[in-house]
């Protein structure tokens, strides 16, 4: 499943880490102390080439919620290990959840399922095939990423998951996401930022401050993300782009740089 990344012990990560630091001892995190931590944050990621949120490392420009698109051919969704080779493992990944999101609201949630071999869920809770969904989609990017993003990825499906007693709850809730793919990308950037966030500076302010000041500041910074994030309006309909090729590519840059825009982070 790949190897993690403490990205608290590169010297690439040391200012974030210490401004974390910090700012943890002083119990509520400002909106401004929270945005301007994120900036630091992103603006390094940008700089992490397998972290996928500088430049693409292929052409096509960006096009995602806010912006036009790229003008590909429309059509199959399937995601394919040579394109998704490209731009870093959050590109990547995003765009195997686009694709899937673009399958459940052409096909239906049971049978993506099924096209993903996930045939056998009676006797599975929702939270289990959310999991095992949440790794299948994972999986291509395993070799060339840390399980920070399985992480992140994994975070948004138990979301999903979570309260839903029944298949057809958590198809309920698939089938909505798929309406919003959009917007579940977003969501996705503001997850794996705060993965991001966590392993940084998390274990600097436990050892330093105390857990309850660990714990209280990633809560904080969560919130702040996730208001952030659904800010974001969502205008362009994404089910019938053609994930593995150059449009795929477009749509997934521009939502990177959408996320660059919104938390202030510099290529």
């Amino acid at each position: 499943m790949g190897t993690s990344t403490n990205y608290s012990a590169s010297p690439n990560w040391k200012d974030a880490k210490k401004q974390v630091t910090q700012a943890g001892g002083e119990g509520f995190v400002t909106p401004e102390k929270a945005a301007s931590l994120i900036s630091t944050l992103v603006s390094q990621m940008a700089k992490e080439s397998s972290l996928g949120f500088g430049s693409p490392s292929g052409g096509g420009g960006s096009g995602g919620a806010g912006g036009s698109g790229g003008g590909g051919s429309r059509g199959g969704t399937g995601v394919g290990r040579s394109t998704r080779a490209s731009g870093g493992s959050i590109r990547n990944v995003a765009r195997g959840v686009g694709s899937f999101l673009s399958e459940v609201q052409q096909k239906g949630f049971e049978q993506a399922l099924a096209d993903h071999g996930l045939t056998d869920l009676s006797d599975k809770s929702p939270y289990e095939i959310a999991l095992e969904l949440a790794d299948i989609l994972y999986e291509p990017a395993s070799l060339i990423d840390d399980n920070i993003l399985r992480d992140a990825l994994i975070d948004m499906m138990m979301e999903w998951s979570e309260g839903q007693d029944s298949f057809e709850d958590l198809s309920a809730n698939f089938e909505e996401a798929s309406s919003d793919i959009n917007g579940v990308l977003h969501e996705l950037m503001g997850h794996y930022i705060y993965q991001v966030f966590k392993s940084v500076g998390y274990q600097g302010v436990l050892n330093t401050h105390g857990f309850e000041a660990a714990e209280s500041m990633c809560g904080q910074i969560r919130d702040y993300i996730d208001a952030r994030v659904s800010d974001f309006e969502s205008t362009r309909n994404l089910s019938s782009v053609a994930w593995n090729g150059q449009e795929g590519a477009d749509v997934v840059d521009g939502i990177v740089s959408d996320t660059l825009d919104l938390f202030g982070g510099d290529e």
